[in-house]
């Protein structure tokens, strides 16, 4: 079962959750039960993530689904929760036989700090690239361009 996330919980004399009308990025949440740390830090800041991504289409997979998809994809045991991320418009002009989009591994962080901080920059990283027209580009110009200067990416720039 999946389950797609309203951008917020709805409550009783409120209108149906619609989807947004132009997601740039479509990101699914698998959480299938392994890290106490990262999965009480993505519990506690859900409802904030879908406030601010209320223009791109969040699933949450139920921990059925989740176990499914680790268990044909061995490679993730013990990573999640995990957060995918797929690059809407680039899967449009190209097709989906290639990866267009990344994965946040929160299951591999052990402190709430460490998770807490992952999981802002992910939120700042969304947001900072939805309306970029070449995603890829853009990144790489960005880790060229900071890989000289010898500091940290950060995505706003």
């Amino acid at each position: 079962m999946v389950i797609e996330l309203p951008a917020r919980p709805r409550k009783a004399g409120r209108r149906k959750y619609k989807p947004p009308a132009d997601p740039r990025f479509r990101i699914f949440i698998s959480d299938s039960g392994w890290n106490a740390v990262a999965r009480r830090v993505l519990r506690h800041n859900s409802a904030l993530i879908r406030r601010l991504h209320k223009e791109e289409l969040i699933y949450l997979l139920s921990r059925k689904k989740s176990v499914e998809f680790i268990g044909r994809h061995r490679s993730l045991i013990g990573r999640d929760p995990i957060i995918a991320v797929h690059d809407l418009q680039a899967m449009g002009g190209r097709g989906t036989a290639r990866c267009h989009g990344f994965h946040l591994h929160l299951g591999i962080l052990r402190t709430p700090r460490q998770a807490l901080v992952a999981l802002q920059t992910f939120a700042h990283f969304v947001g900072a690239y939805r309306h970029s027209a070449n995603l890829e580009a853009d990144i790489r110009t960005g880790l060229h361009r900071d890989g000289y200067a010898g500091r940290r990416r950060d995505p706003s720039s």
